[in-house]
């Protein structure tokens, strides 16, 4: 990686440099006098935990920060000054493509995707209509979308989430520039979507005739995947920056070393290791049946594709069978449209099946009124994917951990048995009055379980409760969660497109995809002697920091 203090001629020959970049809001600083540099050919990530300053820093160099943001110091991308300059505003060789993390937002939902990919072949290719549309079907097909000709006719409704965030890089390809910025690009995808991604980053960035890349994520394992240099940031500032490599077997600062620490906590081997340990499941006491799945199924209607045809089934999820413990701690994992969270839905009692029956502790469980599901709702909860979105952002932190107590009529002190729970998940009494936007994430993914196991729940039923934090937040989740299991015998059913963080947490994992279970085993099983080869897929897809090592230091 290039040093900070550079040359003129240095500067012309990079593709972006930051320099003493200083980025205020609100008269706080929030990120403080950092410098890096992207050579040619080059891939570098900006790694850090959530409010690092790494996003914020991204928005610099594209040009979209917040409009009442303080900037100073310097920004040049080709060795033209960009730091304040809109995009729209830039000249050609200074422009920046970028990748987004929500592909769903990035992409218009109203306007075909070959459209989408037509507009910028013409504007930056000066390509005719005829041209830029078999360039887009070229595009679509170099980023591996199955039928390009079919796919760039669709609405990115239509598409998977791994689609569009494909599409998403074959719009920044065809921008035709020489630095591409991706902003978290596979935080949401599952893991085997996510190599897929990364495969085509890796393709198509950093050669002789593609862009060279700014990688923004928190994941040391995904971007030891990727890069070759990172950039080290915490609280705005830089603390670390050189090759990967170096970064990963000899960190020099205390913060890259817990990154390192949290990275390797995420992969399989420890989690393995931990399960070998620990005595066989067989070997305890047998445990009563909590919850009984027989043949429930699901199947949507949906509108036909053409007009006046007739409305379509679509089926979300096969018949399945399935029980869980007292106190089991149960991972159901699968990739997008596995019909893993279908079945959580039903579990959970706000679906109603087409086939087949739940019963909790021998009791029918259906949809229905708050009133009827009352006795359920209280042995059973849920822990939420994103908390931002679902709790309510009026409602202080006390009221949203007593609103269940009160509407579940729960006997006893709802103000002491919320402040439990406070205390359960690692929060003091300083957060009782704060509300949900004056949280971090991993703080506002303890007040949402929190206030699951404020009512004493037999089982908590969570969905990638974990999917958007970062590492270091990430691990402390799942150990509250052990914690919870382990002191108050809670059982735990977490669904979840990571495999790596069900086997941290989770005794039995169930495997399902293309909406049917394919494989029901401990986990020790699944992990090292999987029967199915979609099995085996996930744990390939799983980013390994080891296997990236090798491929880092043959790099340099």
């Amino acid at each position: 990686m290039a040093q900070t203090t550079t040359t003129a001629h240095e500067v012309n020959m990079h593709k972006l440099d930051v320099t003493d970049l200083r980025i205020a809001i609100g008269g706080r600083t929030i990120v403080d006098r950092i410098s890096f540099s992207v050579a040619p050919g080059q891939r570098v990530c900006l790694l850090g935990e959530s409010g690092s300053g790494k996003s914020l820093t991204a928005g610099a160099v594209i040009g979209r920060l917040p409009s009442h943001a303080v900037v100073d110091g310097s920004i040049t991308v080709g060795g033209t000054e960009v730091l304040g300059v809109a995009a729209s505003r830039r000249p050609d060789h200074a422009r920046v493509a970028t990748v987004f993390q929500d592909s769903a937002v990035a992409l218009n939902p109203l306007v075909r995707i070959k459209d989408q990919l037509v507009e910028p072949l013409r504007r930056h290719r000066g390509l005719t209509r005829k041209e830029a549309t078999q360039a887009a079907i070229d595009l679509a097909e170099s980023v591996g979308l199955p039928d390009p000709a079919r796919t760039v006719e669709l609405f990115s409704a239509e598409l998977s989430g791994g689609q569009r965030q494909r599409v998403c890089i074959a719009l920044a390809l065809a921008c035709d520039t020489g630095l591409l910025v991706a902003d978290e690009p596979t935080t949401a995808l599952d893991v085997v979507t996510q190599k897929r991604v990364l495969d085509v980053l890796q393709t198509y960035t950093a050669g002789e005739r593609t862009p060279s890349l700014l990688f923004i994520t928190h994941d040391f394992g995904v971007a030891a995947e990727l890069c070759t240099d990172a950039v080290v940031m915490r609280s705005g500032e830089v603390v670390e920056q050189g090759p990967l490599s170096t970064l990963f077997t000899a960190p020099r600062h205390e913060y890259t070393r817990s990154l390192v620490a949290a990275a390797r906590a995420a992969t399989l081997e420890p989690a393995t290791a931990r399960l070998r340990e620990e005595p066989a499941v067989a070997a305890e006491p047998e445990r009563a049946t909590f919850l009984d799945v027989q043949g429930v199924g699901k199947t949507y209607v949906v509108p036909g594709r053409r007009l006046f045809s007739s409305p379509e089934e679509r089926v979300a999820l096969e018949p399945t069978s399935l029980t869980i413990e007292a106190g089991e701690r149960v991972g159901i994992v699968g990739v997008s449209g596995s019909g893993k969270t279908t079945l959580l839905r039903l579990m959970l009692a706000i679906e109603s099946a087409t086939t087949g029956e739940i019963r909790c502790e021998g009791t029918d469980v259906r949809p229905g009124p708050v009133r009827s599901l009352a006795w359920y709702r209280r042995k059973v909860q849920y822990v939420p994917q994103d908390p931002a979105s679902t709790l309510d952002p009026l409602m202080t932190v006390e009221a949203l951990l007593q609103e269940p107590l009160v509407r579940l009529r729960v006997p006893g002190d709802h103000a002491a048995m919320a402040a439990e729970a406070l205390e359960s998940v690692g929060l003091d009494e300083g957060y009782r009055r704060r509300r949900v936007h004056e949280l971090s994430g991993g703080q506002a993914q303890r007040v949402a379980i929190a206030r699951a196991i404020a009512t004493h729940p037999d089982l908590l039923l969570a969905d990638e409760p974990v999917s958007g934090l970062d590492l270091p937040m990430r691990e402390s989740i799942v150990g509250l969660l052990q914690e919870i299991s382990r002191t108050r015998g809670t059982g735990i059913v977490v669904v979840s497109h990571d495999l790596s963080m069900v086997a941290s947490l989770c005794e039995r994992t169930i495997v399902m995809h293309g909406g049917a279970v394919i494989e029901d085993q401990p986990t020790l099983q699944v992990l090292t002697a999987p029967q199915h080869e979609r099995t085996r897929d996930l744990l390939a897809s799983i980013p390994s920091l080891d296997r990236a090592t090798p491929q880092l230091v043959g790099a340099e």
